[in-house]
């Protein structure tokens, strides 16, 4: 494989990148086109870091991964970029050409920007609400709280994957392998304890999350599920 269509796929991934995620950095663009795609985040650190950043000391992806980078660009492998690739010779007209066309697209994003984002789903409905124990879509128009009594907020694609209220009892993992806290936890003003699958800010009350500890388990969680079976006779 050509190095210097290498590096062009990689400035093109992360270029195609920027346009679909509100954050720019390096990690944020990475797992954003992993979560895309079948590259692993730490592959496109690393490219990241060499074509990009231009720090040498990282080698050059596997073909497997510079084929997945043409996939994640619509392409079926490197060998259909290659042969597809057009380079547009420059000229004399190229440049006001290109003023020209940038004009165009910013009067236009200027119209519809507001309403759309790039998937071309309406801005309207980029707002979520809590429902319970998750995070749902709802129209942003439904502002200041939606139809389950909770205030709309922007949209967060990360909570409303990833937070969410859960029951917990002793057979829940609560630490990872590396005594990392997987739960997080909240104490109302009548002693009740509530659970969460992320750090943050309570989402009815805005107060900041603890991570779980030894004693809130010993002291908080049951022994039991409360299930007929769970008990002995």
């Amino acid at each position: 494989m050509d190095e210097k269509y290498i590096a062009e796929i990689v400035r093109k991934v992360f270029e195609k990148a920027k346009t679909e995620h509100a954050s720019h950095s390096r990690f944020a663009l990475s797992s954003h086109i992993s979560d895309h795609s079948e590259l692993s985040s730490k592959t496109l650190e690393r490219a990241y870091d060499r074509y990009i950043n231009k720090k040498k000391k990282y080698g050059a992806p596997q073909a497997e991964s510079v084929d997945l980078c043409c996939k994640y660009l619509g392409y079926d492998n490197y060998a259909d970029y290659v042969k597809n690739r057009k380079t547009v010779p420059a000229t004399k007209w190229t440049i006001p050409i290109l003023v020209v066309v940038s004009l165009v697209l910013a009067i236009v994003i200027g119209i519809y920007g507001n309403n759309t984002n790039p998937t071309g789903e309406k801005a309207e409905n980029q707002c979520m609400a809590w429902a319970d124990s998750i995070y749902v879509k709802v129209p942003c128009t439904s502002k200041p709280y939606s139809s389950f009594g909770t205030k709309v907020e922007p949209m967060d694609i990360s909570k409303l994957k990833h937070f969410k209220k859960v029951d917990v009892n002793m057979a829940t993992q609560f630490f990872s392998q590396d005594d990392k806290p997987l739960l997080w936890y909240h104490k109302n003003k009548e002693g009740e304890i509530e659970y969460f699958t992320a750090p943050g800010l309570h989402p009815t009350n805005d107060e900041t999350l603890r991570k779980i500890t030894p004693y809130i388990i010993q002291t908080y969680v049951p022994v039991h599920s409360y299930k007929k079976d769970s008990f002995l006779e």
